[in-house]
């Protein structure tokens, strides 16, 4: 009966050790790492959406109702839209009148990190000449679009 209760106890000290590594727990993960981390999702590229005209322009740069057609005495917004990261970029506007006579430029450097609006406007004191005019919008120095507009009496 000896020999049967050595091995009795044997097997049960094996079953244990067997059943404790079954339950031992997983390491936790180092700290400030997850075991399933994604990898963060990289950066869209800077790329320039619609180019809109209107007559007025929210508190978001965008314009509240888009036109191409303009009274003499309004005053005419360009609202950009872009989307993106940049460290830096300059968006141009140049205004131009029927035969290409430059009305008015001027830009702005902007350093965006997601969707963004960037509005341009010229306003006059006297009344604006009836006729066809264009506004062109340029990014570092290369145009990325036209919109081409009126001023009708």
């Amino acid at each position: 009966m000896r020999a049967y209760g050595r091995s009795f106890v044997t097997l049960a000290v094996i079953a244990g050790s067997i059943a404790a590594a079954g339950c031992k727990k997983a390491a936790p993960a180092p700290q400030g790492e997850t075991a399933d981390a994604a990898p963060a999702p990289a950066a869209k590229e800077f790329s320039v959406g619609t180019i809109d005209l209107g007559k007025q322009i929210g508190a978001d740069k965008r314009i509240t109702t888009p036109t191409t057609s303009f009274g003499p005495r309004d005053t005419i917004y360009v609202s950009v839209a872009t989307d993106g990261a940049a460290p830096s970029k300059t968006i141009s506007a140049k205004w131009t009148f029927q035969d290409g006579q430059t009305v008015n430029q001027g830009s702005e450097t902007i350093a965006p990190t997601g969707p963004a609006a960037t509005e341009f406007h010229i306003a006059k004191k006297s009344p604006w000449p009836v006729g066809k005019y264009k506004v062109e919008i340029s990014v570092d120095g290369s145009s990325t679009g036209t919109k081409e507009f009126e001023i009708k009496k």
